[in-house]
């Protein structure tokens, strides 16, 4: 991997954020409102290379448990994608749809700047194996170049992927979990958060930096390559429905 895109990967920084509905979404995915469940979002642009993605979770003082809106079975989902790691976690994830908005996390504290907007993709994470399996966000969003603001493009902090698309680059993203889709939340162990066997997830991961406010879901793409999924380190697309 190049040294450039090694530097896109900085040491982990976990920032707490309430699951709650992102207004003006737009695009085929929505989200869910929950009360009481904290969750901590993962920042992809600041973890290495080689660091898995996971999520700390706590129950307020009430321990409140998260309300849902959509079961599994209302999803339109993409073809399923099946992971394990080394430590034999097994997973599947499923896209659910692409979109843009200004606010399209319940964490986004920085609006886009003018003439820009987040992009976003929902997708579905399912704990396939019988034991619980440690809470994880293998995907991260790809868009097309042409989609970058000047401002954006001139960072080079769009990052290639081997296995993408050449036209298609990797901007610092984040994730959250957004629905638990009626399935018990995610027990803490250790300092580690784990979804129980069967448990699927609804989560959406969402560009840190602006794209342009014309952005179409066309422009929007799903890949796993975390070599923690990924032996060889080459993107594996996560179709979308």
């Amino acid at each position: 991997m190049p040294a450039s895109h090694r530097s896109h990967r900085r040491k982990k920084a976990r920032n707490t954020a309430r699951l709650a509905i992102a207004g003006g979404v737009t695009g085929v995915a929505g989200v869910v409102a929950v009360a009481g469940l904290m969750f901590t979002l993962r920042s992809h642009g600041s973890r290495t290379e080689d660091e898995p993605s996971t999520m700390a979770a706590t129950t307020n003082a009430a321990g409140a448990r998260p309300a849902h809106r959509r079961t599994l079975a209302q999803l339109k989902l993409g073809p399923k994608l099946d992971l394990s790691t080394p430590d034999g976690y097994l997973y599947d994830i499923a896209a659910v749809g692409a979109g843009t908005a200004d606010k399209p996390l319940s964490g986004t504290k920085t609006p886009p700047p003018e003439g820009a907007t987040l992009a976003y993709v929902d997708y579905v994470i399912t704990n396939s194996g019988t034991d619980p399996a440690l809470l994880d966000f293998p995907a991260d969003l790809f868009v097309k170049r042409s989609a970058l603001p000047d401002s954006v493009a001139a960072t080079g902090r769009c990052m290639p992927q081997p296995g993408a698309p050449s036209d298609m680059c990797t901007l610092p993203d984040s994730t959250e979990v957004i629905d638990t889709l009626g399935f018990a939340p995610p027990k803490s162990q250790e300092g580690d958060q784990y979804i129980p066997a069967g448990a699927s997830y609804l989560v959406r991961v969402a560009t840190d930096m602006g794209v342009k406010k014309e952005t179409q879901p066309g422009d929007i793409g799903l890949y796993v390559w975390n070599p923690r999924f990924v032996a060889n380190r080459q993107a594996v697309q996560v179709e979308l429905p």
